[in-house]
């Protein structure tokens, strides 16, 4: 009798362990299924780029408040395609299911990215708007928008005499493709005003050597626009060295730490400064919200300020400036 109570307490407390086995095991299952999953890969990872390191900050924002999975990669330097590339063919590997990149332009790119497409993964374009059909969604700064708000402050800071040379990055940069178009939108009452632009390949000691020229030529430039932070660094020094910064308007792109401080010192009179932390944020919330099946906008545009010194302590121009301060 007694060996009979034995035997049905033990099948009594095998069937009560297996049920909170098998209900606790569906439970971690479901959550884990039901966890979302995105890989954020950026131009660059290089802790010495500011602008990206703020489109991170923005992403695991967005990514902490829902409780998504984030993970971000990038090569050390934005020209690496093939390196980013190569990241991307590992994440689709991977199969997360949404991928949110900052494409570098490269003629592989696009196939790279219809690959991500094919094995069901969800895709965010962030930070420009990439030549695809159909068109994949976009979360992006205003380029076009962006360069016509130098080319108008160029014409402000000249009182209407505008004479301006242009220092970029690369001849086939979509970004600065853009600006460049903007800026023509902006001078477009003003002919001759621009000159054909310069191109300092991301080197900001070749944008340097490329400033003193102009400033040795008998070129009667009253401003300069840097399309980014190498370029706007290269010409600082140059104005500075030859003192002909309160002579010639340097206009730039960007906030990161050292064009900060030229823009106190008044060597940058105004900078065009986009929103990275926001970029980021929008990006993942886009990609949240395509793995969800709702509806996004094909392209989400944020706009750019222009900060200069007598602007830039504003409560509003101290978050771009200052994003990971203010995110904290």
């Amino acid at each position: 009798m007694r060996k009979h109570r034995f035997t049905i307490g033990l099948i009594v407390v095998v069937a009560v362990v297996s049920i909170y086995l098998l209900f606790n095991l569906r439970l971690f299952s479901g959550a884990a299924h039901d966890e979302k999953s995105v890989t954020l890969i950026l131009q660059t990872l290089n802790v010495r780029h500011d602008f990206w390191q703020a489109v991170n900050e923005g992403a695991e924002a967005a990514a902490k408040e829902i409780g998504a999975k984030l993970n971000v990669e990038g090569p050390l330097s934005e020209e690496d395609a093939a390196s980013q590339i190569r990241l991307l063919e590992e994440a689709i590997v991977r199969k997360p299911q949404a991928i949110v990149i900052a494409a570098i332009k490269h003629n592989r790119m696009p196939a790279a990215l219809a690959k991500a497409r094919e094995a069901g993964i969800k895709l965010v374009i962030i930070n420009y708007s990439p030549a695809m059909k159909p068109a994949p969604a976009v979360v992006s700064s205003n380029h076009t928008e962006a360069g016509k708000l130098a080319g108008l402050t160029a014409i402000e800071e000249t009182s209407g005499k505008p004479i301006i040379a242009v220092i970029s990055d690369f001849a086939d940069s979509l970004t600065s493709e853009e600006r460049l178009a903007g800026m023509k939108l902006a001078l477009d009452g003003y002919p001759g005003s621009m000159l054909s632009p310069l191109y300092a390949e991301g080197s900001e000691e070749r944008a340097y050597e490329l400033s003193k020229q102009l400033l040795l030529s008998d070129s009667p430039i009253n401003s300069i626009i840097t399309m980014n932070a190498s370029a706007s660094q290269g010409a600082a020094r140059a104005l500075m060295e030859y003192n002909r910064a309160k002579s010639i308007s340097l206009i730039g792109f960007d906030s990161t730490s050292d064009e900060v401080k030229l823009l106190e010192a008044g060597i940058i009179r105004a900078a065009i400064v986009q929103k990275p932390f926001n970029m980021g944020y929008l990006g993942v919330k886009t990609a949240l919200k395509l793995i969800e099946g709702s509806a996004v906008e094909p392209i989400t545009y944020m706009d750019s300020n222009v900060i200069t010194k007598q602007n830039m302590y504003t409560s509003e121009n101290q978050k771009l400036l200052f994003p990971f301060i203010n995110s904290k």
